[in-house]
Order: C-alpha cells, then structure tokens, then sequence
C-alpha cells in the first residue's frame, strides 16, 4: 500500500484480564471524562462531548514524548459501540481533528493549525475488542496511526524511536486499562502481547 510522504504504523496488542467483567471494561474505555486519570501522564487531558447508547464524542490532550519535544496533540475523536452478543463488543474510534500544540505548559505554548506541525501524528484510528469468557476478559486493541515519512538521512535513527514508542504507548493502553478495573496489574502486564506490523511508503524499507 503506497502512502506518498507518509508511514502507516500499525500496531495489534492483546491482554487477558483475570476475574473481569465485560461491562467494567467497556465503561473504562468509555469513561472518556477521566482517561487523564486512568492513562496520565500520557493523557493530559479528557472530556466527553456527546455520549450516546452506540456513538461517542471526545477529547484528548496527550503529551508528545518521542523525540525530547515539549508538544502535546490535541484531538477530538468519534466512537462507535457495536454489541455482537452478551459476550461481545467492539469499539471503532478514529480522530476528527488533530493539532500539534508547541512549547505546552510554557508562555510561549503556540496551536498550530491543522495539517501544520511535525507530523508525528496525523490521524488515529483503533479498534477495541471485548470478549467475556468464564474466567475473565479478552481485551484486543487494534491501533493504525498516519506520521510524515522520516527523513532518509534520519532514517537510522528516527525509525527504530517511532516503533519503541509506539508499542509502549499500546502496552501502556492496556495495562492502564486493566488496573483502571481493579485487577492484578502484575498479571495483566505478563499475558500482554504486542505484534507489530508497519507498512511504509515505497520509498522506505518494509518493516517486518
């Protein structure tokens, strides 16, 4: 798939949660209002817009830690709840306006407009997947994420930082969600899985 100046970083991690309840976890993914508390310090700050049985709408502020930049993103999302059965659900979210925001916290914190910026983040697109079983809960978070190509003479150094914080910011997602719920944390972080998958533009190694 050819993405003319830009990366597609596609990211699948999963996690069991012990003695879970599906509604619990659903709630928590839905909570939107206190996702600073749940996923801080990444999530700076988090409200609901509009919430209703199926359709949501968000805000986040997240704090840009790649690179030892002092941004921050501030987007607005919609999310959709699809219930398949009793035992399982799905949540589709995707971002509807991204803007970099430079030198957050400090006097000379500036919003760039949309589409200006460095690009580390463009849109966001995830899938959250909820299957009760007997004993707990299956949590499945799918995260696609649209970046500016790194520069060629960066490459060596720029790509291996992408990935890393990638896949942490998604084992965090997880982990956060499972203490959120009250469970064993230590657990949780054990039976997470993360693959990893990146499709580049045709200018730039594919990724394996």
């Amino acid at each position: 798939m050819k993405v003319p100046d830009g990366l597609i970083h596609h990211w699948v991690g999963a996690m069991f949660v012990p003695d879970g309840k599906l509604e619990d976890i659903l709630e928590i993914i839905r909570d939107y209002d206190h996702y600073k508390d749940f996923y801080r310090p990444s999530v700076v700050e988090s409200k609901t817009m509009a919430r209703t049985s199926s359709d949501d709408r968000f805000s986040m502020l997240i704090m840009n830690k790649a690179f030892f930049l002092n941004s921050a993103f501030d987007a607005d999302y919609n999310a959709t709840v699809v219930r398949l059965d009793d035992r399982r659900f799905y949540l589709i979210s995707r971002t509807t306006r991204v803007q970099e925001v430079e030198e957050y916290g400090g006097p000379d914190e500036y919003r760039k407009p949309e589409g200006e910026g460095s690009g580390y983040i463009w849109q966001l697109y995830s899938i959250a997947r909820l299957a009760q079983s007997d004993d707990g809960v299956y949590v499945e978070i799918e995260a696609i994420a649209l970046s500016r190509q790194v520069p060629a003479a960066m490459r060596f150094l720029v790509d291996p930082i992408v990935r890393r914080v990638s896949r942490n910011s998604l084992l965090t997602s997880l982990q956060k969600t499972e203490e959120a719920a009250g469970g064993n944390s230590a657990m949780a972080a054990r039976s997470a899985h993360a693959t990893a998958f990146s499709t580049k533009s045709s200018l730039l190694d594919k990724v394996h």
